[in-house]
């Protein structure tokens, strides 16, 4: 962190609330005994203003010309005076008012309409409220889009270290009726608006800012219990250089420079910087957009293999193939369902492909289905031989992926009886994302010299194949 320099002043600051209570002084005749005493202890919640270039301005003290608030709980409880002063010293300065509030402290309510209720923030004349709703343990938030630098600062402060509880924020104008019978709100739509930086799961805010029309203030709210230190930082070092840098300038801060009094050399030093970063920015984009059309591609795919029944899961499998070179048919377009899902064309063979899917453990049935289209695909009109079938099996789909079983049969004695090779297609989804094409071509159109995969089946060498010639071939692929 940079600090002021030897002729900086330190920046003033109100904050809402009591100063801390001066250590007990010691009383004479209860020292533990003569000599050097013991530093005093650093005690856990003090922040060392001086340490951060502040100077704290507490109840009772001036604030017309304070650089921010921080942690006002604005109410009928604290009343609104400070904070009047120190906006009208602000707007004198043409300085946006800057608040750092924290919401949730005190007493909570519950009613049948809100639920669960804390203390929220008031805010200043009639733009209402903001009402906090504490949220259950476990929340996860995430950074909002469209955050500036100083606000994508505070969200990642917050994360990085949270309070114990969030707080869901609503923001609620104050209604006013004109006359008797005729309700109006006040202020109007669009007079003032909660912006949210961080949102939990369900895309409410639990951290945000409020603007009202104009952009004269600014009114960041974080959840109670926010750690002190980190939001004067913050305040000082991206709150007040982004939104106040005339409170900086007034204080000398080393943290604020004015680009009409830099040297030439520090001059072009701040353009080469602001170059990298607007690079930096353009390879970033376009990294994203190469990611996002990657996943708009693997997307589908991944979801089919993983997911899918029917026909989604028999288009992730015939773009694998295709992907490992293979020419493929849909047979389904061809025959209907007299035949198998796919006929796949490599190197010389041809391969009835059947496709099929289980929410558990997949039936002991469903290689008689593969055995049935080959038995009746001589039959067919206008088919040629086929050298063998394998069926692909998306079992155990209300699991997650690295819950289910790595075979699609586990009773060993009854895989080691097929006659057909047997894929899951987790293991496809493995070959593709690994783009190993080998390993998808050695599964299901064989090679003589390759190493059995544990789940798939090797038919007897003197057993023929119905519809084709004898299947001699290891039907596996590469782990």
């Amino acid at each position: 962190m940079s600090t002021p320099g030897p002729s900086a002043a330190p920046i003033p600051l109100h904050i809402v609330g009591e100063p801390p209570a001066p250590p007990a002084p010691d009383v004479i005749g209860t020292s533990a005994g003569a000599g050097r005493r013991p530093a005093p202890a650093v005690r856990p919640g003090v922040v060392d203003w001086a340490a951060l270039g502040v100077e704290p301005r507490w109840k009772d003290q001036e604030t017309g010309d304070c650089a921010a608030i921080l942690s006002p709980v604005l109410g009928p409880a604290t009343g609104l005076e400070p904070y009047k002063r120190y906006a009208a010293g602000a707007r004198q300065r043409g300085e946006t008012a800057l608040v750092l509030a924290c919401t949730g402290a005190g007493t909570r309510r519950h009613n049948v309409f809100s639920g669960t209720v804390a203390p929220g923030i008031h805010l200043p004349d009639c733009y209402g409220s903001i009402s906090a709703n504490p949220l259950p343990a476990g929340v996860s938030p995430e950074l909002a889009d469209g955050l500036d630098h100083a606000e994508h600062d505070l969200g990642t402060r917050l994360l990085n270290r949270p309070p114990n509880t969030w707080f869901r924020l609503t923001y609620l104008m104050e209604s006013r009726s004109s006359r008797p019978g005729v309700a109006r709100v006040w202020p109007p739509p669009g007079e003032g608006e909660l912006r949210p930086i961080l949102v939990d799961g369900l895309g409410d805010p639990v951290a945000g800012v409020w603007m009202p029309a104009g952009g004269n203030a600014r009114w960041f709210v974080v959840p109670h219990g926010t750690d002190q230190r980190l939001l004067v930082e913050w305040l000082v070092q991206h709150a007040l250089p982004a939104y106040v840098p005339g409170a900086l300038t007034r204080a000398r801060s080393t943290l604020v420079h004015d680009p009409t009094l830099a040297t030439d050399t520090e001059a072009r030093l701040v353009d080469t910087i602001a170059q990298e970063q607007r690079a930096h920015e353009r390879r970033q984009t376009e990294l994203q957009q190469q990611l996002a059309a990657l996943r708009a591609v693997a997307d589908p795919l991944r979801d089919g293999l993983l997911f899918g029944t029917g026909r989604p899961l028999e288009d992730a499998v015939h773009d694998v193939l295709v992907a490992a070179g293979a020419a493929v048919t849909r047979l389904d377009d061809v025959f209907g369902t007299k035949s198998a899902d796919l006929l796949a064309e490599y190197g010389g063979r041809r391969i009835l492909v059947e496709v099929k899917s289980a929410n558990n453990r997949p039936p002991h049935s469903l290689p008689d289905k593969l055995l049935k289209h080959l038995n009746t695909w001589p039959g067919l009109t206008g088919t040629e031989p086929v050298d063998g079938g394998v069926l692909v099996v998306n079992h155990q789909i209300k699991l997650q992926p690295a819950q289910r079983d790595a075979e699609v049969y586990t009773d060993r004695t009854f895989a080691d009886a097929l006659t057909v090779p047997v894929i899951s297609s987790a293991r496809l989804f493995d070959w593709w994302r690994r783009e190993d094409w080998d390993a998808v071509r050695d599964a299901v159109f064989g090679d003589t010299g390759g190493a059995q995969t544990p789940e798939s089946a090797v038919p007897d060498a003197d057993q023929k194949t119905p519809g084709g010639p004898a299947c001699s071939r290891t039907c596996a692929g590469s782990q």
